[in-house]
């Protein structure tokens, strides 16, 4: 079965092969799915496994739940795979351990933790297992939250507060996706990704002062309800608030955050989403990009490009979805 539906909720399950050849039946579905693996010798018995997968507003939602098996992502698989993703991966049931980066992490139930597509890694199934993966493009991840590469192979704690609310809401995810509507799948997918990075970012080690954290919220604030104005740049904000643009920049540089691609990612946001959603009367998207602070379209177009992988044109194509439209 080839997974190659970007709108169904696409299922496979072993039960619709003869017990000799479950495995064997596996090993390919679940590299047409998760990206290019290898598992380690077929069992003699047959195999239980299932795999769901819905493509939702740009990411890849996989369900997953099996027997125990081996698998490992070397130089040769990586360089058969398409496309550079984090898998960031939620364990509901059972444990395993994950080989990443130089480090084993043990996951079980309400266990979560991110790989990188790109590097090499083994997992083992400690016994059957039920669990959901997200497929991000890295650039997507990386534009939101730019720290992301620290936290690659590491267990991350899901047991209280916003971790807990991270994990119920991928968990949710995985068993409703099904029954998400395409054109809302954007937006779910942006509420997800907006969670799980204020998550990561919960979790970070470098603190700034009380004082210094209201400021950079404040500033935070101020950029969000101005996106619209052409003008706002580094100059404009430190006018505002009484700060050096020196000062400035270091706020943002103590976050490991560049103020200026932040900006344009957020304000490149804000164009993909009325591209999907413009209303009955269609809005030109030299005019979208205009109204959010761009002032060159070629530019605009480029800089589109470059962070979701086509074009603007591109992209209303495949997500069009008047608004009041199915």
């Amino acid at each position: 079965m080839r997974f190659d539906s970007k709108e169904a909720w696409a299922e496979w399950n072993s039960l619709d092969f003869f017990p000799k050849s479950q495995f064997e039946a596996w090993r390919s579905a679940l590299s047409d799915s998760h990206l290019k693996w290898s598992l380690d010798k077929s069992p003699s018995t047959g195999f239980s496994g299932e795999i769901k997968m819905r493509h939702l507003g740009g990411i890849r939602l996989l369900y997953c739940a099996c027997d125990t098996c081996n698998g490992k992502r070397t130089p040769s698989e990586i360089n058969k795979s398409e496309g550079e993703y984090f898998g960031l991966l939620y364990i509901y049931e059972g444990s395993e351990i994950v080989f990443h980066e130089n480090q084993a992490s043990k996951l079980e139930k309400n266990s979560f933790t991110l790989w990188d597509s790109t590097k090499p890694i083994e997992f083992k199934l400690l016994s059957k297992i039920k669990k959901v993966t997200l497929l991000v493009p890295q650039d997507r991840l990386r534009a939101q939250f730019p720290q992301v590469d620290n936290y690659i192979g590491k267990n991350l704690d899901c047991s209280k507060g916003l971790g807990a609310v991270t994990a119920s809401h991928i968990a949710a995810l995985g068993s409703e996706a099904n029954a998400i509507d395409n054109g809302s799948g954007d937006s779910v997918v942006d509420l997800t990704l907006e969670l799980i990075t204020t998550c990561l970012q919960g979790n970070t080690h470098q603190a700034m002062s009380k004082a210094k954290q209201e400021l950079f919220d404040s500033i935070i604030k101020f950029i969000q309800k101005n996106l619209e104005f052409s003008e706002l740049g580094p100059c404009f904000i430190a006018n505002e608030f009484n700060i050096s643009t020196r000062y400035l920049h270091s706020l943002f540089a103590e976050k490991g955050i560049s103020m200026g691609h932040w900006i344009r990612d957020k304000r490149l946001e804000q164009c993909r989403r009325q591209l999907v959603h413009v209303g009955r009367y269609k809005t030109s998207i030299t005019d979208i990009a205009f109204q959010w602070g761009f002032n060159d379209s070629a530019h605009f177009s480029k800089v589109f490009k470059k962070k979701y992988g086509i074009t603007p044109s591109e992209y209303q194509k495949r997500h069009f979805n008047p608004i009041g439209g199915k």
